[in-house]
């Protein structure tokens, strides 16, 4: 695990540009770094040693001739075989570490190379003969990688404050991205806040080609893309059966390491299979951790606890009672993603992050087990929505000043009468962004002001992927399809990879995803609804899968999400900076937003109130997506004086 970057072009750029882009990935790669320079190009290195802790594992790294070279980010778990199958055809290598097989195999099989990667990357090749940069991301987006192209130079990094780093990027705000924003708490790819500025898609090469008139073209393509094949023949016991073997195999693929190694154990049922198929293949102790909040709701430590004494794990418990959050640590965490990001999570996995990195450097997580095998209440709320798909526009509209009072009393959840409101009429896409965004059109034209050329949220939320569902296919099973390629797409690559990145390499810990395993997540997407889903209980098949190897009150638990209670967590000189700092007549918020629409949520957020209408999570993170947006803008006003 890394941090790469560097630029493209017959523009030179000095050595200082160079040593603040290290720097700024210092976090990434605190055991060393490294460039390599030519006339047109220069690649950058820091380096966390994981496999090959020798010299011969540095990076940037080339072929045998040095016509090709490598900076590298991430894990390619089936190296071995690659390394072995080069060699039998004639290539050299110096080393054992996953990164040398890059340039060999770049040279064998050329952009074809990537669909032969099985892990989590980001990666920059620079072909000296044709002179050609070439970057690519992995097909879930685990690792990060975003660039800036000006059609005189091409700057890369593996995050966004090092490429900020480069003179000449164009960082002027993006309203469309801060419009998206809004509605999502997440900035999607390939757009960043910042209009110079775009993050290459999951699955995607960008091509960097230098021209007889010294200019750089750049084209972006994908090289992976997904759908949705359900297979109606797959019985349920066949299809346990088949995940047993593929959840196993996807764990053990991911225990390589030459550093020590140990898994995040919440005690959901994701994270406790991989930690059950750890513990049986690795040779010492596992060591597994959980973090634990004083309120029972969010606390999953007797479960992590009850898992650890089954598989026999060394188990330690991050507590996070009396460690209210304060200012500088909130706002400080929220600016190492580079833009706004708003999923509150991130401070549950920076907390945790810190803690594990005193004890390995290398982390096992559960994350991506729900977006194949429905573990979101979507997969059966959309079942229940689907059924009464009948019902007119009418019947949603009538039903919302009955929910209403109901609400205010505490009866019904204080979101339905606004989730009603716009289930009304709505197509199988506005059902969907219903679930998957916090803000709704009508919510973001009261929020935002009138800005030019913004396109609706929707756009996101229209299908991409070309899903071969077969003929006379439910509306239920397209639903449950769209749903999937929406939480895999858009939700997982823009918020909760990122997120753990963020989280985890602030402190220089390599967090592994074995349930985005490419082999899993492809029988993944070859399920029905109905092997996803059994009446309100998700997750079907792991469910399934944990009866047969967990404690019975572990299968039987239900989905909860790695959250921290926000406003019970911060202390009370955050909500005197946040009121200051967000209602204070200059926050640049102002220009995008309008004040009489967000003004009560902070205030409510401050001393402690409710919104009608929004439920306690809904309000405390609309007041973050405020916070986050603030400090971007406010820093960049800075970096602007700074450079007059």
């Amino acid at each position: 695990m890394c941090g790469i970057a560097g630029w493209f072009g017959r523009e030179d750029l000095d050595a200082v540009a160079g040593e603040r882009v290290l720097e700024a990935l210092r976090h990434r790669g605190p055991d060393g770094r490294a460039s390599k320079s030519w006339p047109e190009a220069t690649l950058l290195h820091t380096r966390l040693r994981i496999i090959d802790l020798s010299p011969a594992g540095d990076q940037p790294m080339s072929n045998e001739d040095g016509t090709v070279w490598t900076a590298f980010n991430g894990e390619v778990y089936n190296h071995r075989e690659l390394q072995a199958d080069l060699e039998k055809r004639g290539h050299r290598f110096r080393g054992r570490s996953d990164t040398e097989v890059l340039p060999h195999l770049y040279e064998e099989h050329g952009d074809a190379m990537f669909t032969l990667l099985r892990g989590m990357f980001a990666i920059a090749i620079f072909d000296r003969r044709k002179r050609r940069l070439v970057l690519a991301r992995d097909r879930f987006g685990i690792k990060p990688l975003f660039y800036s192209a000006d059609g005189s130079r091409v700057a890369f990094a593996s995050e966004i404050n090092a490429l900020r780093e480069f003179p000449g990027v164009d960082l002027t705000p993006d309203p469309q991205a801060i419009a998206d924003f809004a509605g999502l708490l997440f900035v999607p790819a390939p757009s960043t806040i910042y209009r110079g500025i775009s993050a290459l898609r999951p699955g995607e090469i960008v091509d960097c080609r230098l021209g007889t008139d010294e200019r750089v073209s750049v084209t972006g393509r994908r090289f992976h893309e997904f759908a949705a094949e359900p297979n109606r023949d797959l019985t349920f016991d066949q299809a346990v059966d088949d995940v047993d073997t593929l959840v196993e195999k996807a764990v053990v693929r991911q225990l390589e390491s030459d550093v020590p190694l140990g898994a995040l154990l919440s005690g959901g049922i994701d994270s406790s299979l991989v930690s059950f198929f750890s513990r049986r293949h690795v040779e010492d102790d596992l060591l597994t951790f959980n973090v634990r909040f004083p309120e029972d709701e969010y606390d999953e430590t007797p479960a992590a606890r009850t898992v650890a004494d089954a598989i026999g794990s060394r188990h330690r418990t991050l507590e996070m009672d009396g460690q209210g959050g304060t200012w500088e640590e909130i706002t400080d965490l929220m600016r190492v993603v580079g833009q706004p990001f708003a999923d509150t999570s991130l401070f549950a996995v920076d907390r945790i992050a810190a803690a594990m990195r005193r004890h390995v450097t290398v982390a096992l997580s559960g994350d991506g087990g729900d977006e194949g095998f429905g573990g979101y209440d979507v997969y059966w709320q959309i079942a229940a929505i689907n059924g009464l798909r009948w019902a007119p526009a009418v019947f949603w509209r009538a039903g919302v000043p009955f929910v209403a009072p109901l609400a205010r009393l505490g009866v019904v959840r204080p979101t339905l009468a606004r989730r009603m409101r716009d289930l009304a009429g709505a197509d199988e896409t506005g059902i969907l962004q219903t679930f998957f965004s916090w803000l709704g059109e009508r919510d973001l034209r009261e929020l935002t002001r009138p800005l030019d050329n913004v396109e609706p949220l929707r756009r996101l939320f229209e299908p991409e992927w070309r899903h071969s569902l077969g003929r006379g296919s439910s509306p239920l099973e397209r639903l449950s399809a769209h749903a999937v390629e929406l939480n895999v797409r858009l939700i997982l690559a823009n918020d909760y990879l990122p997120k753990v990145d963020a989280g985890s390499m602030r402190h220089s810990l390599e967090v592994r995803v074995p349930m985005l395993d490419e082999d899993l997540i492809a029988f993944g997407l070859t399920l029905p609804h109905a092997l996803r889903v059994d009446g309100r209980k998700g997750k079907r098949l792991l469910r399934a899968l944990a009866a047969r190897h967990l404690p019975a009150s572990i299968a039987a638990r239900p989905k909860r999400g790695f959250s921290v209670p926000v406003d019970r967590w911060v202390d009370g000189s955050f909500r005197m900076m946040l009121r200051e700092s967000l209602l204070d007549a200059g926050s640049p918020v102002g220009e995008y937003f309008v004040p009489r629409v967000y003004t009560p949520w902070v205030e409510a957020f401050c001393r402690g109130g409710t919104v009608p209408g929004l439920s306690r999570e809904g309000l405390y993170q609309r007041v973050m997506m405020l916070l986050a947006l603030d400090l971007v803008l406010r820093d960049l006003t800075e970096k602007h004086r700074a450079a007059a």
